[in-house]
């Protein structure tokens, strides 16, 4: 109930991004190809194609969004009682219920963190499961949902972790053939993945999904010193929803640290979740969402342990005291969000006011083309392929790949100086900005006239001037 009303707060330029290559994907066209190029693993575009199969629409994304955020709070409650009760899961799924959907850390948008969080969430519940009945089918289910996390995005590998550990620590008999129990269900999902790409093409396969990411241009190299300021920087701008949350979750840290049985587990959850957080340096505000279920479940043992120090009597309304404490910086914001006026959501709904211009030119790109027409956005809104039914001839959708990867900029520059250059370019950031040398304007000049100056935006459209 608390997804719902950002069911129609418009898709992100991610979210949009990603169920357009989803689409030319599902329409014939190669992924990792020029045609369908995206720096993630097959999981989260098939997790789009579904999505799109349902509802090819903006509402039909965010569908994604709200079944993992209900998955996600289900799996909390489950891992939470077995860990250490009834009380525990039901404060750490009431926690995540809320929290998880925090308009600062755009935990209501179907990025890959979310995506990711839900397998990653099963495998840990799987793995607890096996250690309560000991029987081998949880064993397989936690295999391929943690690794199958790591389809969805490349840092989700924390389930994986935390249930390899489970495995690992039981009793040494048959440790050794639990873990091949384990390691094979793992191994299922990640197979398919790299016999996919071996068969779509290996070498633009593993650039994509790895070797783009272990570049030293996109951030892999970044120093401590620069990773701690952006860190810092991105902190700022997700505090209103976490603060009070990671406090008690730190109180929570205190009390596993006593020497109970399995209570390592949310503590080596969240270190793993912030060594996925950190395999990238650019800390969006959505990467926290990685970092919400394990910080949930240590909140919801601090609430438990608290309200069981307090004596019987005291238990039940110290507790629902400590979780709307916890939940509190972030419910108001949910619960008014239907009646906030435009200028309110713009404010707290990330891309609301983004996603308002985009149909604008949607609209226009409509107007001005058929629906063969080839486009380009430069440089980085990549839902306005989505919103205009319009494809791309040009390989990077969003502005880092085409910052970082080498001699993108020099093939888009040949690209729109070809003869078969884009009937339109949408001009979202200056040219200078994106080729400082002068020749991406220079072409673009030379080469493209002024079609019209979207209402409203600061976009202009720009149409060849051989069309």
């Amino acid at each position: 109930m608390l997804r719902l009303p950002f069911q129609h707060v418009g898709l992100s330029p991610d979210e949009g991004g990603y169920a357009y290559i989803a689409g030319r994907w599902a329409d014939g066209a190669r992924l990792y190809s020029a045609a369908a190029w995206v720096d993630r693993p097959q999981g989260l575009m098939l997790a789009y194609r579904l999505l799109l199969s349902l509802a090819h629409s903006a509402w039909g994304v965010r569908l994604g969004a709200l079944a993992c955020g209900v998955g996600l709070t289900v799996m909390l409650g489950a891992i939470g009682w077995m860990i250490e009760g009834g009380w525990t899961g039901t404060a750490a799924a009431a926690i995540y219920a809320v929290v998880g959907v925090g308009p600062h850390v755009q935990g209501f948008t179907f990025n890959g963190e979310l995506a990711a969080a839900l397998p990653s969430s099963a495998a840990v519940a799987a793995a607890l499961a096996w250690r309560r009945s000991r029987k081998p089918a949880w064993l397989v289910v936690a295999g391929i949902t943690g690794a199958t996390a790591v389809l969805m995005k490349q840092s989700g590998f924390d389930g994986l972790l935390v249930a390899c550990g489970l495995v690992a620590s039981a009793a040494a008999e048959r440790r050794g053939r639990n873990l091949a129990t384990f390691g094979a269900a793992a191994l299922v999902p990640l197979a398919a993945s790299a016999i996919h790409g071996a068969l779509t093409g290996w070498s633009g396969y593993w650039f994509a999904v790895a070797g783009y990411k272990l570049s030293a241009r996109s951030g892999a190299d970044t120093g401590l010193s620069a990773r701690l300021g952006a860190l810092a920087t991105s902190w700022l701008r997700v505090r209103p929803d976490l603060e009070i949350l990671t406090l008690a979750a730190l109180a929570g840290v205190a009390f596993t640290l006593l020497p109970r049985k399995r209570m390592w587990l949310p503590t080596g959850w969240l270190a793993a979740a912030f060594a996925g957080f950190n395999t990238a340096s650019l800390y969006w505000p959505h990467y926290y969402v990685q970092l919400i279920p394990p910080l949930a479940l240590l909140a919801g043992l601090a609430v438990t342990r608290l309200a069981a120090r307090a004596g019987t009597a005291l238990c039940p309304a110290l507790g629902v005291a400590a979780v709307a404490a916890v939940v509190w910086p972030v419910l108001p914001y949910l619960v008014h969000v239907d009646g906030m006026t435009p200028a309110s959501k713009r404010a707290l709904v990330p891309y609301y006011a983004q996603y308002a211009n985009d149909q604008r030119v949607a609209s226009a790109i409509e107007k001005l083309s058929t629906p063969r027409t080839r486009i380009y956005a430069l440089d980085s809104e990549a839902d306005i392929y989505f919103l205009a039914k319009r494809r791309s001839d040009f390989p990077y959708l969003w502005a880092h790949p085409l910052d970082e990867i080498p001699g993108a900029v020099q093939r888009l520059r040949a690209l729109l100086d070809s003869s078969d250059h884009p009937g339109l370019v949408i001009v979202y950031r200056s040219p200078e900005a994106v080729d400082p040398s002068g020749r991406l304007e220079r072409i673009l000049s030379e080469d493209y006239r002024v079609a019209e100056r979207v209402p409203s935006t600061t976009i202009t459209i720009l149409r060849s001037s051989s069309a």
